[in-house]
């Protein structure tokens, strides 16, 4: 019963979790890609208006997304995004962390393992991830290229944080679900114990009985003359040695009225008389 009902919580927050994961996957795209067009946006303005600024236009662009972003904390405990180039085969980071290396966020190489969805953006690809950051973390995250100025934009969430609800809910209702289910079976052996007992009672008088129970059945050959019967070895026995031998029953040897009297007439009737004699004297008291 424990089992079942742990599969059952099991798949249940199973569910919810593949719920949450394809929601938030939605979100971060749906960020990293606004934020994508939006830089683009300002970039082809910059292009045409900005064209005076100190080394260029481009970097009038980055200029003013830093300083968006610096008002930004991003989102949840662990959300953020991150916007990088390539330069001589590393990943630059031109917004500050906010975890790690928050003021001057530190390149990573363009081979190492690390930056992982970074890395898929700057290649010109766009989607979601569940891989490693640049912390080394493992991170559920959308990235998207930003082609005006060849770089790549990220939104990503550690992946504990969204697992993090899941595990306690699932810990909390798994020991709710034992304690419950402790409570019932208490519950069900109250109830059916007196019950049980009065059955096993019921059972083990009925086995005494049958213990006791020793039955001859079908039709057996007898001796019309001396009573003895016959057995499937065609050996003939006593009919008491017969029976004895074949149930449970014993035999106190006796004699008949009738034999009494065939046998030993005289001491019949003297048993008889005394009986007869003993009536009489009862009816006259």
């Amino acid at each position: 019963m424990t089992s079942i009902v742990l599969v059952i919580e099991a798949i249940t927050i199973g569910i919810l979790y593949h719920t949450v994961m394809t929601g938030q996957k939605s979100r971060l795209v749906e960020a990293a890609q606004s934020q994508a067009r939006l830089i683009e946006a300002v970039a082809r303005f910059d292009k045409v208006y900005s064209s005076d600024y100190p080394h260029g236009a481009r970097q009038a662009t980055i200029d003013q997304i830093k300083d968006a972003h610096s008002q930004y904390r991003g989102f949840g405990k662990t959300g953020e995004f991150t916007l990088s180039t390539r330069e001589n085969n590393q990943i630059v980071f031109l917004l500050s962390h906010r975890h790690y290396d928050l003021d001057n966020p530190k390149p990573v190489p363009w081979e190492s393992g690390l930056a992982e969805p970074m890395r898929l953006a700057l290649s010109g690809k766009s989607g979601t991830i569940i891989g490693i950051d640049y912390r080394g973390k493992t991170v559920l995250a959308a990235y998207e290229p930003v082609t005006e100025l060849n770089l790549g934009i990220v939104a990503k969430i550690d992946l504990s944080e969204i697992r993090a609800p899941f595990i306690k809910a699932g810990f909390i209702s798994g020991l709710l679900a034992i304690v419950i289910i402790v409570l019932g079976v208490g519950l069900f052996f109250k109830i059916t114990n007196p019950l049980l007992k009065g059955l096993y009672d019921t059972v083990a008088k009925l086995e005494r009985a049958l213990a006791e129970v020793k039955t001859l059945r079908g039709i057996l050959p007898i001796c019309s003359f001396c009573k003895k019967i016959r057995d499937d070895d065609d050996s003939w026995h006593q009919i008491e040695v017969y029976v004895k031998e074949r149930s449970d029953a014993d035999f106190s040897h006796g004699i008949c009225p009738v034999c009494a009297k065939k046998h030993y007439p005289v001491e019949y009737e003297a048993i008889q008389s005394e009986k007869i004699d003993s009536g009489t004297s009862k009816q006259s008291t």
